[in-house]
């Protein structure tokens, strides 16, 4: 089957390439139009002026301050936005900023960007500036050594705690999963007093899909309020209307997989590189079209436009697909086991790779040797991320629904019909809670929730770097 939809214009030219460099994406942006981006398109010239050092200088287009015209994580800004977005994208406050005046419009300018966090931060994004391009402190260390006085720090720490800290090393390494469940279990209790157990299951299950919105979209209490109005409208919504889309959305998954096999000879892709190993690219490209091919058949995607659609799938389209190979992820045995189309199965067999009953079985310890060096990193991540995530204890139906919430996804995104991307999530937010609570209950689904806003947000950030550098691999 070929997708020639326009659905998803970057991913079908001849190079297929699964990610466009952040040049590609500014000359995208313009083609379509976009208006709301306030960035260098809204002033061409800036009218570029000299500093005493020579350094050609403009107004930052986030508060107007004058700043260096220098690329700070893909966009222009002075040093003090800068810093603004690297702190509050390293410490996961984005979604948890709302607009003071209520408005998402307010004046960010030199003598008041400290008012409004949540509408500076705004700007920042439209100026091009992009979340996954800030290094955590400990892959600054990494890249450019240590802070100064940070390695004497570490040094005269490592003499007194050596003894403790030596057997922790490898659990840090991957954020022990098991001690961060059971820190986050605490939280439940802060839950639970705003659910009484005395009401009945109606008056519960009211406050649940407020508080349960309100935990995955910010991560906190009381930040997302929905009307009354709006709680009426998506009243119809069930636990019965869940289980039937996520079956649905099961068995278009199962059939993306059948007619779109990782080994597509008419496209030219294979599996393997001639060197045994794993041909990465085609392989993600392969994962993003299944993706593609299960949204063609979901109504209120397919009713937007062209524009909002690639520009949704452009920014989440690699989380979404990471969650639907989740499903085939095995917590005891720590592997996937990929159930094989046709054309993967005969290859496998003629590469004298074993495969038995249509299916691949391979853990971490099979894919690292047959990877890129570059990517190790990204890939033990994905990996560590299944562990985690398996621990949250999401039962499968609510999988399939998650990978709807995550495709509806819009806060970096620049949209003609951003009203009706907002309606849309919050539909499936709401069959994703029906889901929940029928089987974990109002107050186990709300815990979820929680765990699921930051587990959702560490995916995100590892899915841009593993994008970027596969951009830097194919350049």
């Amino acid at each position: 089957m070929v997708l020639a939809d326009p659905i998803m214009p970057m991913w079908h030219h001849e190079n297929e390439k699964v990610w466009k460099s952040q040049s590609e994406k500014s000359e995208f942006h313009k083609s379509k139009n976009y208006q709301e981006t306030p960035q260098l398109e809204a002033n061409p010239v800036q009218q570029s002026e000299e500093t005493s050092t020579g350094k050609s200088t403009i107004d930052c287009p986030v508060c107007g301050d004058t700043a260096i015209a220098h690329f700070h994580y893909g966009g222009m800004c002075c040093y003090s936005c800068k810093a603004f977005f690297r702190r509050v994208v390293n410490t996961y406050k984005a979604t948890k900023y709302k607009c003071r005046s209520g408005t998402g419009q307010c004046d960010v300018s030199l003598a008041n960007r400290r008012s409004c966090q949540a509408c500076r931060y705004k700007k920042c994004i439209a100026a091009g500036m992009k979340p996954g391009l800030v290094l955590s402190d400990e892959q600054c260390s990494k890249r450019f050594g240590p802070r100064k006085g940070e390695a004497e720090e570490r040094a005269s720490a490592e003499i007194g705690n050596n003894v403790l800290e030596q057997p922790e090393k490898k659990s840090e390494k991957i954020c022990n999963p098991i001690i961060r469940v059971e820190r986050e279990a605490a939280i439940e209790n802060e839950f639970a007093v705003l659910i009484d157990n005395e009401k009945s299951y109606e008056e519960q299950n009211k406050i649940g899909r407020t508080l349960f919105l309100s935990l995955i979209s910010t991560g906190s209490v009381n930040a997302q309020k929905i009307s009354e109005e709006q709680l009426e409208k998506l009243d119809g919504l069930n636990d019965n209307l869940a289980m039937m889309l996520s079956f649905q959305i099961d068995r278009q998954l199962s059939n993306a997989r059948k007619f779109l096999p990782f080994c597509q000879p008419s496209k030219q892709r294979q599996l393997f590189l001639p060197t045994g190993q794993v041909n990465t690219s085609d392989v993600l490209n392969t994962l993003v079209e299944q993706t593609v091919l299960l949204l063609k058949h979901n109504k209120h995607f397919t009713s937007l436009s062209k524009a909002d659609q690639t520009e949704l799938m452009e920014e989440n389209v690699m989380v979404a697909s990471l969650i639907s190979c989740f499903q085939l992820y095995n917590q005891k045995h720590k592997n996937i086991t990929w159930p094989l189309a046709e054309a993967d199965f005969m290859y496998l067999r003629t590469s004298n790779i074993k495969a038995s009953n249509t299916r691949a079985t391979f853990g971490l310890q099979d894919v690292l040797p047959r990877i890129d060096s570059e990517l190790k990193k990204e890939i033990i991540k994905i990996f560590d991320f299944f562990e985690y995530f398996s621990l949250i204890g999401v039962p499968k139906p609510a999988l399939n629904l998650i990978i709807l919430v995550v495709i509806f996804s819009h806060d970096n995104c620049n949209l003609e019909d951003k009203k009706s991307v907002e309606e849309h999530r919050c539909r499936y937010l709401l069959l994703l809670f029906e889901c929940l609570s029928q089987t974990e209950g109002v107050l186990g689904a709300c815990n979820i929730a929680y765990k699921l806003h930051g587990v959702l947000h560490d995916l995100d950030r590892i899915c841009q770097l593993l994008g970027q550098k596969m951009v830097n691999l194919k350049e």
